[in-house]
């Protein structure tokens, strides 16, 4: 009996969910309150983080709104504390940027003030910012929650200003096992169970 116990206890951890957290989220990611809303940093003080030509120039984000993380060539940062994460799991920050000209434009994405990775978005095709593409960080949760944080200090020198858009968070989780691989599992702890009795 003891033994059968411990086989359905052990079929209950292989089926419970790897990682049953609820995903965090960011808020006013994609920009579309048409401010800078649920965000903090130098972008949100002088008028200028905010897209503020809305929908004159660009083509491709997500939605009608965006941000430009600059403003006149300036360089700024854009930053939000997102909680509700679980310490030791790994999320991934993913947005998408665009250059607003024809120079590789770029910014800076940390966490929690630890080193900043740098993340580069193509020229322009045809008009301003015009060529979006995604890109991903990962992380792994030290507490409940993280300050994120993009910046273009230091950056686009050459006087252009990078876009930003859609950023969201969600955690990376390990597969679950296949069906088929479980009912295999299931099948070998019973034939070790039926063993054991024919044995005893």
């Amino acid at each position: 009996m003891a033994t059968l116990k411990r086989i359905a206890s052990i079929l209950t951890l292989v089926l419970m969910p790897l990682a049953a957290n609820a995903t965090p989220s960011i808020t006013n990611g994609s920009f579309e309150t048409g401010d800078l809303t649920g965000w903090s940093g130098t972008a949100t003080t002088d008028g200028y983080g905010y897209n503020a030509f809305g929908t004159t120039y660009g083509s491709g984000m997500d939605g009608t709104h965006w941000m430009w993380l600059a403003g006149y060539e300036l360089g700024r940062t854009l930053e939000q504390t997102v909680g509700g994460l679980s310490a030791g799991t790994t999320y991934r920050i993913k947005f998408i940027m665009a250059s607003e000209y024809i120079n590789n434009d770029q910014l800076n994405l940390s966490v929690d003030g630890g080193p900043a990775t740098l993340f580069t978005a193509p020229a322009i095709s045809a008009t301003f910012w015009d060529n979006w593409v995604e890109k991903t960080y990962d992380f792994t949760a030290s507490g409940a929650s993280a300050l994120i944080q993009f910046s273009s200090f230091g950056l686009n020198a050459a006087g252009y200003d990078v876009g930003l858009d859609n950023v969201r968070i969600e955690a990376v989780t390990t597969s679950v096992p296949e069906p088929a691989s479980l009912g295999l599992l299931g099948l070998g702890l019973t034939g070790m169970f039926f063993g054991k009795r024919k044995k005893s």
